[in-house]
């Protein structure tokens, strides 16, 4: 997953009107910062955890339709 993303996003991901806006709201105000290591910004959730949720049906139905949606738009391009 980590090679797959690497090369999907070689320049790493950058969103710079969040960054501009953090800099303007947050840390522009005095606001309590911390500085840490790209290493050290992973959130590490268990197989078990991720396994054991329930997913609302309302959402699986919707993105059931965007599934079909998207199958029906590649059926319809000509290559």
């Amino acid at each position: 997953m980590l090679l797959h993303i690497t090369k999907k996003f070689p320049e790493g991901f950058r969103d710079y009107k969040l960054e501009d806006k953090v800099m303007k709201f947050w840390i522009g105000k005095n606001f309590p910062v911390i500085n840490i290591t790209m290493d050290t910004n992973i959130a590490k959730i268990p197989a078990t955890a991720i396994a054991n949720t329930t997913i609302d049906p309302i959402l699986l139905q919707k993105l059931d339709q965007i599934e079909q949606k998207a199958i029906r738009l590649r059926k319809k391009k000509l290559y």
